[in-house]
């Protein structure tokens, strides 16, 4: 009969180190944080496009034919990413194909580098997705698509790589896999640099208070001193390079096409997506809100808490881009073009007509 597909124990009496990842596991590690985005990033020979599940083929750089060393075992949360049921029983798990076999270690847990190759391919893949959709598309995934967001990118990513016997047991099995913690993870990411980068620009000290009234107020934090310049101020554009275009790694990179896509505009040029600025923009309110809450920076970045914060974004954004769409792509253009600079060089909802009349549409430049 068929069931569950097969598990297998990580034994250290049979396996004394797991096998490598196929990809993004050929520098060495620092730090836990280091290895999670090593195990989980691909390296593609060339930038993705609108989506790696496209009808063009996307080539990958496998590794798995070179040596390298392996990261020692981690028991960090890092290491672990997936969010599946209890190990099933030898009797329920008969007759799979191998291609779909999870590896759990002696604890029960299932971690990403402890998998066959055909399993690291889908689940690397799907990661990289999940970011793009918190990127391109919104920023709280689970509240607006729930969990089946998750499930379809597994799916897409199953069938793209053609692993057949995946994509059998996700339609099978709800729980057999599962990247919802993915999208909470990488939130906690983009908080953690907004908070470094908000702290440091606006000198939030221990008594702050004020300051922070003051940038909360009108959500003067977005701004570049003036009114006409908005989400053009230095922790914005900070945050955004640091997360989403860094490296060749970051998803501005490996997503480049989008953003020459999205040059279809009237102004032209590339631009940052909505999306994109308005979780930067979020985490920078929650920034200050743990600052004025003395809660330093170990706080959830959750959909529950500040979603209403993100929707005002959102919504304001596409205001502007409605009320004055030349001025609306100038300006994103902008501050896409202030990112690249950085490349080349090294609680509630509020009105969106109140601060539209705040925003010098006038004085915003139009070419």
């Amino acid at each position: 009969m068929s069931g569950r597909p097969q598990t297998t124990r990580n034994d250290p009496s049979q396996s004394p180190t797991p096998p490598p990842p196929v990809w993004g596991s050929q520098y060495k590690s620092s730090s836990a944080k280091e290895k999670k985005y090593a195990a989980e990033v691909p390296m593609w020979d060339s930038p993705m496009t609108r989506s790696s599940f496209g009808p063009q083929p996307l080539k990958c750089i496998s590794k798995s034919n070179k040596h390298s060393s392996v990261a020692e075992e981690d028991e960090e949360d890092d290491d672990f990413i997936f969010d599946i049921k209890t190990e099933p029983s030898m009797s329920e798990s008969s007759h799979a194909d191998p291609m779909a076999n999870l590896v759990y270690t002696k604890t029960g847990s299932v971690r990403l580098t402890d998998q066959n190759t055909d399993l690291r391919k889908v689940i690397q893949h799907s990661i990289l997705e999940v970011k793009a959709y918190i990127a391109f598309k919104h920023g709280y995934p689970e509240l607006v698509a729930k969990n089946s967001y998750a499930h379809e990118i597994l799916l897409q990513a199953a069938k793209h790589h053609k692993t057949v016997p995946i994509e059998k047991w996700m339609y099978v099995d709800d729980e057999y896999l599962s990247i919802d913690a993915r999208a909470s993870l990488f939130r906690t990411d983009i908080k953690d640099v907004a908070y470094k980068c908000a702290s440091g620009y606006f000198q939030l000290s221990h008594n702050c208070d004020a300051i922070i009234d003051h940038l909360l107020a009108s959500h003067s934090y977005i701004f570049l001193q003036i009114f006409d310049k908005p989400y053009q101020g230095q922790p914005v554009v900070n945050t955004l390079y640091k997360v989403f275009f860094k490296n060749t790694k970051s998803i501005g990179s490996q997503f480049a096409q989008r953003f020459v896509d999205i040059a279809k505009n009237k102004a032209s040029r590339p631009e940052v997506p909505i999306p994109m600025v308005a979780i930067v923009s979020t985490a920078i309110h929650a920034t200050l809100i743990a600052k004025k809450n003395k809660a330093g920076d170990d706080f959830k970045f959750t959909g529950n808490q500040f979603c209403d914060i993100y929707t005002y974004h959102m919504a304001l954004l596409e205001k502007i881009r409605k009320t004055a769409p030349v001025k609306f792509h100038k300006m994103m253009a902008n501050i896409y073009e202030e990112v690249q600079g950085f490349c080349r060089d090294t609680i509630g909802v509020y009105d969106k007509d109140t601060d539209l009349v705040l925003l010098d549409l006038d004085g915003m430049d139009d070419e």
